[in-house]
């Protein structure tokens, strides 16, 4: 017999022997449990109807006996994914829906109906490190639009705080609305405008990487109708004197004087930026709004509700911000190149398992230092378990057998065998970063599985010279073309994470040797656009806005991390990759690989001359590139331009022969010095259902530069929901100041001032992490991963032509803002009266006197005579591959050199020899203590 049923006996019985033997006493029946005829609630068949959400959580649920009676125990170990452990149910009739649709269904101003979720629980088994957020029961409702109907009536309250959960008695213990007020919902009649579809009843719950198990054990479990309906259409005052009461860097304290209510104000809505961010119940009159960003304008308001459902208007608005960005533990300042790898590495050992399975990083670094093996052990060959459809995650997996394989017993090995044996490494039509990964994963799977064929039937020295084929094509276009997905923080990193795998381990001399100048190139340029912390170019193949991030408060762990643990920056490095990453909403740690690179055994180390460029921090110059070929391996042409001085830079690309190329790319980035995060200011065009500011159309967009200044002109391919061009603003305080003037918007941002027009009218936005990601872009997929990373205010224009302009300036070349905002608004001179022409053209007369005249010309075919400047096309046949103060090589070209203070490097792509100023050639590769490093397996 259940509690509940026991409790109502009692009572039946009491009031029998109570009642006066001459008169008949009918008792109130018991009341309904809506839950009883959908399922088994007290478990008493012995099984439960729950459903595991993710089995590879580490979690299971079983039958126990508590006193004689059945109920469910839901278990979470920290072995497997760390996912929190979700069961449910979900219904799509039965007697719950229904009843809740009946209510929905009476007209509107009809009395609303309450309901209370109860259920017996005991803290069964009290891990070491609960999360607390992550134990919970909900309630959620399909199709739901949180207006009339709301997606979660009973919400995911923790419920640790609950006397039942901390009790230690042994016994099971009710658990509802008087221990946790939010498991009493009110459903509010909508006239049937809408009704429910589905009803989900979930239990959570999770134990922290490292914990002991965690266990909850639920029973009777109930939804009963409480109290009479409510019959009331005042609403109630609205709450005044809202303040800010304290701030951190992610909170808002708020206080507000009460409503009143002519029945009774039964919790507060707090909004934050127009949308409902956290309630509370009762009389409380304050709340803290958690989850924001550090350094971030928020606007609060609040709003009173009643029982009935009557919702009061909204307090005035405060505008505050939040506090500045602390990090858990910024790297040393300045430190050293052996420092800043540490730091990396130390920090990839730490990464936070916040939201699913990382990647091998973490467990792989862990095991190398001899942590925690055991653990990590288990969940390496959980992972070895699965299939990847990403071939860079199949080569972090190799990484890491090669890496700590001798530590992996004979049952983790036949998974590893397993797991290697279930791809074909074969040519792929594919992107740069995963055919590398197929082809140099395919070759180590060759030399240290010699008997393991793969899909296609093929194994040893077969896939090994085949794939060794493959890989050496690629080298060979990106020595002589460039490589095709530069800057891309999640892909870039990729390929060179590749080349390291096979000049670290590969068993063939000419290939370590290739490879190794093809890493040294790369680092070269690399070198070549750092200033100080930042990197000074367009990006190709870069979406998101997590992938334009870039600077000493935050950046992924990516090659710019690389880059900074041997160039050092202008401030300390505060934060980096996911575990660090401030908007928790995009959170993506399957992509962090560049902490490995950081590992003591590894053999390469970039050549010092190029440390040397990179650690330069005097830079003034401007330079010409080109990039030969797209993600996919074939000819197109990319121009880029960039102007660096000190403490900032621009950079532009234009795309010509364009073919199938990707959309990913940043045609316009301009990034200055700051103590504030985000110095950053970006210009993109909408496509399809991808973020704000994620993507470009280099058909549609089309760019050019001269020095300081930048140009644009767009024509609409049709779609009108994709003809908006958006200039991305950062709100973080890396702008000091900003102001409209004359259909300007300029910015003073400390070292560098620099203005911006567009010449269609524009409306001005604001978006935050916090904010859906289609707030501002309403086609956007509502996805975490297309969140902003930062806040912005965002200046967007629609139209099917449009142009714009863009003017930036050393502080140093004006007295004071004011000279430059007069500059700019009396000097300059904007022509858009060809702007609706077939093919728009702006002309524009710049600050430093130069005329530049931009019109848009195809994508597809080869530069023409419609970019000038001063009358005089620009040459964008003259680029070379590399045209900087340090770097030199043609297009196509053979020869690479890279110079600085008198020394030089020259690379021999046709020899393929590495010849120094003061050295004869010589071959990239030559012996060293690589044994030292290299794996003592072979083919376990």
């Amino acid at each position: 017999m259940n509690i509940l049923t026991r409790a109502w006996s009692c009572l039946c019985v009491t009031m029998l022997l109570a009642a006066p033997s001459t008169v008949a006493q009918a008792a109130d029946p018991p009341p309904t449990n809506l839950l009883a005829a959908d399922m088994d609630t007290g478990f008493d068949s012995g099984t439960s109807s729950l459903t595991q959400s993710n089995p590879a959580s580490g979690g299971t649920q079983q039958i126990v006996s508590v006193g004689g009676d059945n109920a469910l125990e839901l278990r979470d170990a920290s072995q497997g994914t760390n996912l929190s452990s979700y069961f449910y149910q979900r219904w799509s009739a039965g007697a719950l829906k229904d009843r809740i649709n009946a209510v929905y269904r009476q007209p509107v101003g009809s009395p609303a109906q309450q309901f209370s979720l109860r259920y017996d629980l005991k803290r069964s088994a009290v891990g070491d490190k609960p999360v607390a957020k992550d134990i919970y029961a909900q309630l959620q409702f399909g199709n739901f639009d949180n207006n009339l109907v709301p997606r979660f009536p009973v919400p995911a309250v923790s419920i640790t705080t609950a006397s039942a959960y901390t009790d230690s008695s042994g016994g099971l213990t009710r658990v509802d609305d008087t221990d946790l007020p939010p498991y009493r919902f009110m459903i509010v009649p909508n006239g049937g405008q809408r009704l429910i579809s589905t009803v989900e009843l979930g239990f959570s719950v999770r134990a922290d990487t490292g914990s002991t198990d965690e266990a909850i054990t639920v029973d009777n479990i109930g939804i009963y109708e409480v109290g009479d309906p409510i019959t009331d259409t005042e609403p109630p005052t609205a709450p005044t004197s809202l303040t800010r009461t304290a701030a951190s860097a992610g909170s808002v304290s708020l206080g507000w004087t009460a409503s009143t209510d002519n029945v009774g104000v039964t919790g507060y809505d707090v909004f934050r930026d127009g949308y409902r961010f956290a309630s509370v119940t009762g009389t409380a009159t304050s709340a803290v709004v958690g989850g924001l960003m550090p350094d971030t304008k928020y606007t609060f308001t609040v709003r009173a509700r009643d029982a009935s459902g009557n919702v009061s208007a909204s307090s005035t608005p405060l505008n505050t911000s939040t506090g500045p960005y602390v990090p858990e533990s910024p790297a040393q300042y300045p430190g050293t190149q052996k420092t800043r790898a540490q730091w990396l590495w130390d920090k990839t050992k730490a990464m936070k398992e916040e939201s699913g399975a990382l990647n091998v990083a973490q467990y792989t670094a862990q095991l190398a230092d001899g942590d925690n093996v055991a653990t990590n052990l288990a969940k390496l060959d959980t992972l070895f378990q699965s299939y990847d459809y990403e071939q860079y995650k199949t080569m972090a997996k190799m990484y890491s057998y090669l890496m700590v394989g001798e530590k992996f017993d004979a049952d983790m090995l036949a998974h590893v065998r397993g797991y290697f044996g279930s791809y074909a490494y074969q040519k792929l039509a594919q992107t740069e970063n995963l055919r590398m990964s197929n082809y140099a994963t395919g070759y180590l799977v060759g030399q240290y599985f010699p008997d393991l064929a793969d899909l296609n039937g093929n194994s040893g020295a077969e896939l090994k010279a085949a794939n060794k084929a493959n890989i050496l094509e690629m080298v060979e276009a990106g020595v002589r073309r460039g490589w095709a997905e530069y800057q891309s923080p999640e892909y870039t990193i990729m390929t060179y994470f590749c080349l390291n795998s096979l000049y670290q381990w590969a068993d063939d001399a000419q290939l370590r040797s290739q490879v190794k100048m093809a890493m040294d190139v790369m680092w070269f340029e690399w070198a070549n656009d750092w200033i100080d912390g930042y990197m000074i170019s367009s990006e190709s193949r870069a979406k998101g806005d997590v992938a334009s991030v870039n600077d000493p408060t935050w950046r992924p762990a990516d090659h710019s991390t690389l880059a900074w643990t041997y160039f050092g920056a202008h401030r300390a490095q505060q934060g980096v990759g996911e575990s660090d990453n401030p908007a928790s909403a995009a959170y993506r740690p399957y992509l962090e690989y560049a902490g490995l690179a950081a590992w003591r055994g590894t053999r390469y180390a970039p050549p010092e001359l190029a440390v040397k460029i990179g650690r330069k921090t005097d830079k003034s110059y401007s330079s010409r590139k080109a990039n030969l070929q797209n993600s996919s391996g074939r000819a197109m042409d990319i121009y880029r331009t960039t102007y660096v001085r000190p403490t900032w830079g621009l950079g532009t690309e234009v795309q010509y022969r364009r073919v199938d190329n990707w959309i990913e790319d940043l045609p316009v980035v301009l990034r200055w010095r700051s103590d504030a995060a985000n110095p950053l200011f970006r210009l993109s065009v909408d496509q399809g259902n991808a973020s704000i500011g994620a993507y470009n159309q280099p058909a549609n967009h089309r760019v050019m530069q001269n020095g300081p200044t930048a140009v644009g002109v767009y024509k609409s391919s049709g779609d009108q929901t994709s003809n908006y061009i958006n200039a991305l603003f950062p709100t973080n305080g890396s702008i000091r100041e900003r102001r409209d003037v004359d259909g300007w918007t300029i910015a003073n941002t400390g070292s560098m001032y620099f203005a911006y027009k567009l010449a269609k009218p524009a409306t001005w936005y604001h978006q935050t992490p916090n904010d859906p990601a289609n707030k501002v872009k309403t086609t956007t997929q509502n996805h975490p991963t297309a969140s902003l990373s930062y806040s912005y205010d965002i200046l967007r224009s629609q139209a099917d032509t449009n142009g714009w302009v863009l003017e930036s300036a050393d502080a140093s070349a004006y007295a004071d803002f004011d000279a430059f905002v007069k500059a700019v608004t009396g000097t300059t001179r904007v022509d858009v009266s060809h702007l609706e022409d077939t093919n728009p053209r702006l002309v524009y007369h710049s600050l430093s006197g130069d005329d530049l005249d931009i019109t848009f010309d195809p994508a597809s075919q080869a530069p023409a005579a419609t970019h000038l400047v001063n009358g005089t096309p620009v040459d964008y046949g003259s680029y070379k591959l590399f045209d900087t103060p340090w770097l030199q090589q043609d297009k196509l070209g053979s020869r690479f050199e890279a110079s600085i203070d008198g020394e030089s490097v020259v690379y021999d792509f046709d020899r393929w020899t590495v010849t120094t100023s003061d050295d004869k050639p010589r071959a990239a590769h030559r012996p060293d203590h690589r044994e030292d490093h290299r794996s003592v397996r072979r083919g376990q």
